[in-house]
């Protein structure tokens, strides 16, 4: 089984891997279950083989090896899964960083939630009409909520239960049946021309597959430097400069200038696409599954970046996810969807500690994981 739940909300994955454990319990099949999440490991398998550069690092039973790791580079496997960590990230870069400014961060984030909004959706409805059917089909049912700016607000739900669509709604890449999205108090739905491309240099998105948003008939430089052109923005020596520097903010070398996706692993393109993104200074990035087919090592650099970015520039970023895991590292507030619906809206620690609704504690029941005690020095 490889890899066969990673692209699945943790409900249904935990449906499919209960079906796969009865089955080899009635059945006495054997599994070798190939996966870059450790929780679900822990969780799930008898016997763990940890692989680097090819080669078996480290073997043993689940939980030793996982309480008592002595490979190195399975301390920072263990030390980097989401689903085995507890707080948030703390916005300080390696370089530079100290523990003044985690203070200072700390400090902000109570002021920062306090502040105002930067994009407000109230009672947003999406339907669709279904392919030979007279009824709609209602994929966001009156979901209401605001993003303070500075800010992560993540939305979290099964498959299908609206988090895309309105994900979608707020770039205004889908027009809302009923309802309004607004940008900084202004309505989207009455942006054209230049006040669209100005609300589109300020509200940028980075979708789940990276290599699907970057052409790969595109240079990495010209990916990057693509929006500036399309915007007007400087001329081609200030442009080439930016690009340096998008370059350096998401820690890769210069030299990948040259090279074209297919070149780069999945975490180097994730990086290009967020540079990408940062090329125009937006306000709001939106991160729909940005970090769900990366692998811990790099999800956790991802994860860092955006939250360093944050913390460097203001920004204020909508995270839609199925992996609650990543919430409790990357969120201030959460929005739960069930069926198109808000069922809760919270603060992070309030969803995670005192959840209200049934449907989010069988969510957070589910993560693979979750529950362990792990003994890291």
């Amino acid at each position: 089984a490889d890899e066969p739940t990673s692209a699945l909300d943790v409900t249904v994955q935990k449906k499919i891997l209960d079906h796969l454990h009865m089955l080899t319990d009635s059945l006495g099949t054997a599994v070798l279950f190939i996966t870059h999440d450790l929780g679900l490991a822990a969780e799930r398998a008898q016997h763990i083989v940890v692989m680097y550069k090819g080669q078996v690092v480290e073997s043993g039973p689940s939980l030793e090896v996982l309480q008592h790791p002595q490979h190195p580079y399975t301390k920072r496997l263990v030390a980097a899964a989401p689903s085995l960590a507890s707080q948030r990230i703390i916005s300080v870069k390696e370089h530079g960083g100290d523990a003044t400014a985690v203070m200072e961060h700390a400090v902000n984030e109570d002021s920062l939630k306090k502040g105002e909004a930067i994009i407000t959706v109230d009672h947003l409805i999406k339907e669709f009409k279904l392919p030979r059917k007279k009824e709609m089909f209602k994929a966001v049912d009156d979901v209401s909520f605001s993003i303070k700016k500075g800010t992560t607000l993540a939305i979290v739900g099964e498959s299908g239960s609206g988090k895309s669509t309105v994900a979608n709604m707020v770039l205004k890449l889908l027009e809302p049946t009923a309802g309004t999205v607004t940008y900084d108090g202004r309505d989207i739905s009455g942006f054209k021309g230049k006040e669209l491309l100005d609300f589109r240099r300020h509200v940028q998105p980075v979708f789940q597959n990276p290599y699907g948003s970057l052409d790969p008939m595109y240079s990495i430089y010209r990916s990057i430097e693509e929006p500036l052109r399309i915007h007007g923005i400087g001329d081609k020596k200030s442009r080439a400069k930016r690009v340096r520097e998008l370059i350096d903010m998401v820690e890769l070398p210069e030299s990948v200038m040259n090279r074209y996706p297919n070149e780069l692993s999945g975490g180097q393109r994730q990086r290009i696409a967020i540079a990408r993104a940062m090329a125009l200074d937006p306000d709001v990035i939106v991160c729909d599954e940005a970090v769900s087919a990366l692998d811990v090592l790099v999800q956790d650099q991802v994860l860092r970046l955006l939250n360093d970015l944050q913390a460097e520039k203001g920004l204020s970023y909508l995270f839609i996810t199925h992996d609650l895991a990543v919430v409790r590292q990357i969120a201030d507030e959460v929005v739960v969807m069930q069926h198109g619906k808000l069922v809760e809206h919270a603060t992070t620690d309030e969803v995670f500690d005192h959840p209200k609704k049934q449907y989010t504690r069988d969510l957070l029941d589910a993560i693979p994981g979750g529950k362990l005690q792990l003994g890291l020095d």
